[in-house]
């Protein structure tokens, strides 16, 4: 296994970057500080409620923008001396290497303006050591409007989300509760499920990428759920955009068979389950898309090839197509993904949009 700097910070770029995970009213067009500080102040009610629900956890939010110093001073005071990453398996050796991408990886996620998570188990501060959460999440980036909170979703040209009904757009507040439980889930996933192990298999980082992808969007959907008392059209309108995830040439995106069981599930068992139990149920949903790495390789030369089919080949790396060499796409997955990618983009734009 290589050890250096350089490819720690290529593989956790490429997980940052492509990482993400909104309702006020999807009339507004540009953000107020009245709508601002709404979005703020839910942001601030929710991670509340998580401080409580997992009092044994510490939940850091960093906001960036003119903040970012004063916020990368925070973060590394709250680390303390000598901490570590919780998100990947590593030896000993490893450990400030791993730390100093890690905490690259946030200040690169708060100049992009990205959302992201990151688990540490800080140094010992007050003769402690705590679990720390990190999570990188503004308002204004994900949800000031309908719009951006929809674009933040689907990476399409605005001529092309101009198009998209008012109706089919994400709102704002429902988005940007999705993407704190999103976020959140992350960090739950590798305190409590455990970290990404270490491997010498071809894209094992893209695999578990995948496979936490799958996981945070049920449960961030699951909790919308039991926050709502019922399927709203913001849960039907992210599982469109999701199956779309392959014009963004984003495969790692498309959650939509976890979403869909979440989906499957009475509402008023949702309802009555709590956010652990969510958690655990979103874990199992995960777990049923994939029967593996192998799997996953034969799901990625798949959406290769519908990515070809529905005219995105251009935007499908020359690294990817070298470590998928050799793999070949199955028919009917192929097929499948193309029905369902042109069904969502129908759908979702009330045929406004050509294939």
């Amino acid at each position: 296994m290589k050890t250096s700097i350089g490819l720690f910070t290529c593989i956790l770029f490429a997980l940052a970057v492509t990482t993400t995970t909104s309702g006020v009213n999807a009339q507004n067009k540009s953000y107020t500080p009245e709508k601002t500080a709404s979005l703020q102040a839910l942001l601030d009610e929710k991670i509340e409620d998580y401080r409580h629900l997992y009092p044994e956890i510490t939940f850091l939010i960093l906001q960036g923008d003119e903040e970012l110093p004063a916020d990368m001073t925070t973060l590394n005071r709250q680390l303390g001396s000598q901490p570590s990453s919780m998100d990947y398996e590593h030896t000993a050796a490893l450990r400030e290497d791993l730390m100093y991408v890690s905490v690259e990886r946030i200040r690169i996620m708060l100049e992009s303006q990205l959302p992201s998570a990151s688990l540490f188990e800080a140094g010992a501060n007050q003769g402690r050591k705590e679990n720390v959460c990190v999570l990188t999440i503004n308002p204004r980036w994900v949800a000031a409007d309908s719009i951006i909170a929809t674009s933040h979703l689907l990476d399409l040209p605005q001529e092309i989300l101009s198009k998209i009904p008012q109706d089919m757009r994400l709102l704002p507040a429902d988005y940007l509760g999705f993407v704190i439980d999103h976020e959140v889930y992350h960090c739950l996933k590798s305190m409590y499920v455990g970290p990404q192990l270490m491997s010498h298999k071809e894209l094992w980082g893209g695999y578990n990428h995948f496979l936490n992808e799958l996981g945070a969007d049920a449960y961030a959907l699951g909790m919308h759920i039991k926050t709502r008392g019922d399927v709203s059209p913001f849960a039907r309108n992210i599982l469109r955009i999701r199956g779309m995830a392959l014009y963004s040439a984003d495969p790692d995106h498309l959650t939509c068979n976890a979403l869909k069981q979440i989906l499957d599930v009475p509402i008023e068992d949702i309802t009555k389950m709590s956010p652990f139990e969510i958690f655990d149920l979103a874990n199992t949903i995960k777990h049923r898309q994939l029967t593996g790495h192998d799997a996953y390789m034969q799901y990625l030369a798949s959406a290769v090839q519908a990515m070809k089919d529905i005219g995105m080949e251009e935007y499908i790396s020359d690294d990817l197509l070298k470590k998928l060499k050799g793999m070949h796409a199955d028919p009917e997955q192929v097929k499948n993904l193309v029905t369902n990618s042109l069904h969502c983009l129908t759908d979702l734009s009330g045929g406004q949009l050509d294939p």
